[in-house]
């Protein structure tokens, strides 16, 4: 008799994502239960800012995050680099 271990592996596809605040649109490798949980709260701006930070599971999930809440605090003066991901 035979056995094989099965192993499951995440759902993780290519997606392109917008976010209006720092108008930007970002191509991501993110699971379908974070796109459902994204599509759910709105859009990629209000996932991030009103997931907790110990949520997201990202650490370039937590810089984009950091980049929505220094353009909140300050639209004039915030200037936007280079950000590795965006188109």
């Amino acid at each position: 008799m035979k056995y094989r271990i099965e192993t499951q592996k995440p759902n993780i596809k290519k997606k392109s994502l917008r976010s209006d605040i720092l108008n930007q649109e970002f191509k991501l490798w993110i699971s379908m239960k974070a796109r459902k949980c994204i599509m759910k709260s709105g859009s990629l701006d209000n996932y991030l800012l009103n997931t907790k930070p110990k949520d997201i599971g990202s650490k370039f999930g937590l810089y984009i995050r950091e980049l929505l809440i220094q353009k909140q605090k300050n639209p004039l003066t915030f200037k936007l680099n280079y950000i590795p991901g965006s188109t």
